[in-house]
């Protein structure tokens, strides 16, 4: 539980400074580099995936039968991935490691349909 909890959280920390970044700081760089559709939906989703990591804390603290650690993890490896990309390529433009992106992506979808099926699972 204490992973997911600390993990939702740092990722929503990163969403709030990112956030500030970009509105400040980055601001002008970001759009010199054409990313800011990429650095806005880059922030949103470290915002989305945070809250979903501290759900699936809580589901994985009271339900622990349940294989919703899976979709934690699909969290964090999507959030690397996705939203990582995202921000790097908003930042510096194309990157090496951009077909990963996608990967990314479908994590994260996995994730949700995981979180969903385990929600089924729970007991009445």
């Amino acid at each position: 539980m204490k992973k997911f909890l600390c993990l939702g959280a740092l990722s929503c920390f990163l969403g709030v400074m990112a956030g500030a970044l970009g509105a400040h700081t980055l601001k002008n760089h970001i759009i010199r580099m054409d990313g800011i559709t990429n650095f806005s939906t880059a922030t949103d989703y470290m915002f989305y995936h945070g809250f979903a990591l501290i759900v699936v804390a809580l589901m994985e603290k009271r339900y622990p039968q349940l294989a919703v650690k899976y979709a934690g993890w699909l969290f964090v490896a999507g959030t690397i991935l996705f939203q990582g990309n995202l921000f790097t390529l908003s930042l510096v433009g194309a990157s090496p490691l951009s077909f990963l992106t996608p990967v990314g992506g479908v994590c994260l979808m996995a994730a949700w349909l995981l979180l969903a099926i385990n929600a089924l699972r729970i007991p009445r």
